[in-house]
């Protein structure tokens, strides 16, 4: 209980063993793959496919001979083969990229546990059953455990219907602790009972309202294609008992008689053409583009040391217009440095010696044993806490303190942690060999002060804190905060009763500190960057009002000469009522000595006002913040477990302009959802317009899967051509709209309205312009194609086929190349156009080279070029229009009067 396991190789194997690892399970690769591949074959849409091509090999090899026959209905079912191979190669790539997150995530909390008498800090996945954990504020619980001995511990944990239940964790009533809870308050030492798949809560589910709005729309869509199948499905059955369905010889094909090859490849098509109409319009395609499309971006984002723990967070990162943050490690650096003492009214340089040495030991004691660390950590560990850690290391090498005597020489009786509420801390000690109880504490001076009668002189007098002295005091502080120091005040006395009411009267201030931290560069642009795309920058810290103000003009949230009610200390800002918030909260940039409450206050009433909140934390009094707002963010620091778990994004690199980044994927991501979205409904709408005509106005039963006419003497529907445009709307147009970095042209426009839907108004004029037009040019070529363009029936339907996919690709094209510098654009975008490029050299193989098997005919140069500029045309309109200078810029000449 006091040194813990051995954790050599031998122990941890054996206990890994018997009691499992902290790691999840974690998917078998190969078995998910093949998964996949099952649930692609076993796809309806591939299953009729299949069919038809082993009956195409089938009456091939009759029709033809072994020789012959067997080539046309082999390379179909190698066709689907392929396409199979690369739909689950597509579904398969982003889980591997989600467990790739997962095992980085995984390595982000870490926790003390004792092996082998020595403290360490280990990640939790590497936490063992019998292992003793220390756990203070801000940690995640590691695992399921008991609780052995500590103080005022309490964890939160969150609920399966989304609630934060707060519970007190003690030895009597309530000694379990349970993996995935963490400490807000107190600190303890735990035992490790259960890890792994063996502890209690260990299921987490993500749900997306952006996943939810595009089920919606691909469901339309579903049943759009169900209904035109079913009515396509009428008039096949109509003609087909009526006798006026003909096969390739232009026979009749019905009921009765000697039944032919011709008759049975029409009754496959009266079910397969609008079976494979209904199937090839099912809702997958869409969302699988969606999270195709996050895997990449999480890629991109893990490369600059930013995890993203909620995916779907996009659609809200999109949205923000106002971010608020923390100044201590969001606006300045971590590191800081002591770089004022006042003992007394008196400044105190480096040398310890001019300080008393009964003072300087009261200050030894305050520093080293105030602090929270495991209490049995090595004298060369210094606290975890950055604060701490500064003052640690400075009292060591300026003030002389010798940490292994002075553990050594005192007791710590009892600990009060420190809180971000009340901001201070305190702990109970006993000198050895001495009665007398000492109580130091430590925190905020304008906490501390108000709780002092003396204060210790550098030559060890205590003198009476009087008015006068109160006035200098704070004449002090003042001058350390218009410098930009953070001050932390030590008082102390001695008492009887271990109570830690006595915090609150008769204490002896000891000293004053003064902390700074320079601010990080590039915080002054990456502020502006933000005002130029619309969103908001507030600064809410504990830091005072002084201090607070001179650091928001160095980083530009506000200007030296700032209005008044830019400013406000917390305290002003809890008196106002709800209606005066509503109505000065948009007008407040600063809010200093802001606590964990007044955080959480302001994002409350950012919201209620209708803003979209992102807020930058760090410590654990940021957490409930982080929490309320839409967007959640953390600089992953050691320590700070209950903030990563409250965030959904963890920014490793810990540099504020970074948040740029992060706001460019947002609406970089949510921009390429619109686009595909945009790009699936144009191509789904035509194909079904199409389909439904030529089907109806055909005597043979095609099936365009997406738009294609239907080759005589063939299967009725072209296996190729259906692969290929499903290979086109699920693979490639995701890889073209999706691979290329985020464009920062998308923050020089004002944040999207979070209400808004999916498809906008404008969108919606995008896709009907599109569609009537994609619809007239196929209407025209399907009915006076073989009189204007002087073709025949297989050249007209190849015709139709490459116009399609021309516009498709022009349709993937258009959006991505907003400016009017296209030549510039294209050098941007090599890979992009690269797949665009595929995807035109695949269709000229296809109807040049082979023909043969994809049940097209050759065009001419002539008719490729009817193709480009029938595709091209809604682009170069656009691009035309864009061009144009706008209507305001031209003035009429103006007429002047005749003067006889």
């Amino acid at each position: 209980m006091e040194n813990g396991v051995r954790g050599d190789r031998t122990d941890i194997d054996s206990r890994r063993k018997a009691f499992g690892s902290n790691l999840f399970p974690q998917y078998n690769l190969r078995k998910t793959f093949r998964r996949f591949v099952l649930e692609a074959i076993r796809d309806p849409i591939i299953a009729v496919l299949f069919i038809c091509a082993v009956l195409s090999l089938c009456f091939g090899i009759q029709k033809h001979g072994l020789r012959q026959g067997w080539q046309e209905g082999l390379t179909k079912i190698l066709a689907i083969l392929v396409v199979v191979i690369v739909s689950s190669s597509g579904k398969f790539w982003p889980i591997t990229q989600c467990l790739e997150f997962s095992a980085i995530s995984c390595y982000i909390p870490e926790t003390d546990v004792v092996r082998t008498s020595k403290w360490q800090r280990i990640p939790i996945c590497r936490v063992l059953v019998g292992d003793i954990v220390f756990l203070k504020p801000g940690d995640q619980v590691p695992a399921d455990g008991l609780f052995i001995d500590g103080c005022s511990l309490n964890t939160e944990m969150t609920k399966a219907d989304g609630q934060i239940d707060r519970i007190e964790v003690d030895a009597h009533e309530n000694p379990f602790l349970f993996f995935g809870s963490t400490v807000v308050d107190g600190y303890a030492r735990m035992l490790v009972t259960a890890v792994g798949k063996n502890v209690k809560h260990h299921g987490i589910s993500l749900r997306g309202s952006l996943i939810d709005e595009l089920k919606r729309i691909t469901s339309i869509v579903g049943k759009s294609g169900k209904t035109v199948a079913l009515l396509i499905f009428m008039v096949f059955l109509v003609r087909f008992l009526t006798g006026k369905l003909h096969d390739d010889n232009g026979k009749g094909v019905s009921f009765g008689g000697e039944t032919t090859i011709g008759d049975v490849l029409a009754v496959v098509g009266i079910l397969a053409t609008p079976t494979m109409i209904a199937l090839t319009y099912t809702p997958e395609d869409l969302v699988s583009a969606v999270r195709t499309c996050l895997a990449y971006s999480m890629k991109r984002l893990m490369k600059i040391q930013i995890l993203v723990r909620e995916p779907l967070i996009c659609h809200k990162v999109a949205s923000v217009t106002t971010v608020c943050m923390n100044k201590t490690g969001t606006l300045t650096m971590d590191s800081m440095e002591v770089t004022k003492f006042w003992q007394g009214l008196n400044s105190i340089e480096v040398q310890h010696n001019l300080i008393a040495p009964s003072v300087l030991e009261l200050l030894h004691q305050g520093i080293g044993l105030n602090t929270t660390q495991p209490p049995s950590r090595s004298s060369s560990s210094s606290p975890i806490n950055s604060t701490e850690k500064t003052i640690f290391e400075w009292a060591v090498k300026q003030l002389g303190m010798d940490v292994e005597s002075l553990k050594k020489s005192c007791t710590i009786l009892e600990i009060k942690p420190f809180n971000s509420k009340n901001r201070q801390s305190g702990v109970f000690i006993s000198k050895n060999g001495d009665n007398t109880i000492h109580v130091h504490t430590k925190g905020a001076p304008e906490v501390i002060i108000p709780m002092c009668s003396h204060y210790y002189e550098s030559t060890g007098n205590v003198k009476v804190m009087n008015k006068d002295s109160k006035a200098l005091f704070e004449q002090i502080l003042s001058g350390m905060a218009e410098n930009g120091l953070r001050c932390i005040a030590f008082a102390h006395r001695n008492t009887l009763i271990r109570d830690f009411t006595i915090f609150q009267q008769q204490l002896i201030l000891l000293g004053l500190v003064g902390l700074t931290n320079s601010h990080r560069s590039g915080t002054r642009e990456t502020v502006e960057d933000c005002r130029r795309a619309g969103i908001n920058v507030k600064l809410i810290t504990g830091d005072n009002k002084v201090t607070a103000t001179i650091m928001a003009t160095k980083c530009g949230i506000i200007e030296p000469d700032y209005q008044p009610g830019e400013v406000i200390d917390g305290e002003e800002f809890r008196k106002f009522s709800s209606e005066e918030q509503m109505a000065k909260i948009e007008n407040i940039c600063v809010l200093a000595r802001a606590t964990p409450d007044d955080k959480l206050l302001m994002v409350q009433s950012l919201k209620q006002k209708g803003h979209v909140v992102a807020f930058i934390g760090r410590g654990i009094g940021d957490a409930q913040a982080l929490r309320e707002a839409n967007v959640g963010l953390c600089f992953g620091t050691q320590g700070a477990e209950i903030v990563q778990a409250c965030s959904a994004i963890v920014m490793s690199c810990k540099d504020f302009p970074f948040i740029i980044d992060i706001l460019t994927w947002g609406r970089g991501i949510y921009d390429s959802v619109q686009i595909y979205t945009q790009f699936l409904l144009i191509a789904s709408f035509v194909a079904l317009v199409i389909d439904f005509v030529m089907a109806v106005s055909s005597s043979e039963p095609p099936c365009l899967s997406a738009v294609v006419a239907v080759s005589t003497g063939k299967i009725p529907f072209p296996v190729f051509q259906l692969l290929w445009m499903k290979l086109i709307a699920g693979t490639l147009a995701v890889l073209a709209l999706n691979i290329e970095k985020p464009s920062r042209d998308v923050m020089r426009r004002p944040p999207r309205n979070l209400k808004e839907p999916l498809i906008t108004a404008q969108m919606r004029k995008k896709i009907r312009a599109q569609a009537l037009y994609q619809i007239a040019i196929f209407l025209v070529i399907h009915f006076k194609g073989k009189s204007l363009f002087n073709v025949n029936a297989k050249e007209k339907d190849s015709l139709v086929l490459s116009t399609y996919i021309l516009c498709q690709a022009f349709n993937i094209f258009n959006p991505r190349f907003s400016e009017k510098n296209i030549v510039e654009e294209m050098y941007k975008k090599k890979l992009f156009l690269s797949i665009i490029g595929l995807i035109i050299s695949i269709q000229f193989i296809m109807v040049e080279l082979l023909n043969g098997f994809s049940g097209t005919a050759r065009l001419g140069f002539g008719q490729w070029g009817l193709c480009i500029a029938f595709s091209a045309t809604p682009s170069m309109v656009t691009w035309f229009v864009r061009c144009m200078p706008p209507l305001g810029n031209f003035k009429l000449p103006m007429l002047k009067p005749k003067i006889d």
